[in-house]
């Protein structure tokens, strides 16, 4: 009876990874393809599955670069609707890679 809850728990991590890779990878695609995506936008997408909430000071941190570096980095990819800004405040505002996040909350949620 173990055996069967461990394997649809497996099944269902499967499920998921595949969802976050196919996530990952439209999202990418329209990072890449956006006009207002720089470099630091791009290296600062490929960090967000490991940070996926993050704030410009922290941009500045992972990316070792300057603020307005990490402010246009994660302005282009609010514009390519990859960020959402979660704190509703003018100053000191956190973003969310919130469809990443909202594959991760569904895995966790209970029946």
């Amino acid at each position: 009876m173990e055996h069967k809850g461990v394997a649809v728990i497996a099944d269902e991590t499967v499920a998921t990874t595949k969802q976050l890779f196919t996530q990952i990878s439209a999202d990418r695609t329209e990072v890449l393809s956006g006009r207002s995506t720089s470099v630091a936008g791009i290296r600062l997408f490929e960090l967000l599955p490991a940070h996926p909430i993050i704030t410009v000071a922290e941009v500045v941190r992972l990316l070792k670069t300057t603020k307005p570096t990490a402010t246009k980095a994660v302005t282009g990819l609010v514009g390519a609707g990859v960020l959402v800004e979660i704190t509703g405040r003018r100053r000191d505002r956190a973003f969310s890679y919130e469809a990443y996040l909202n594959l991760l909350r569904a895995e966790t949620e209970p029946l």
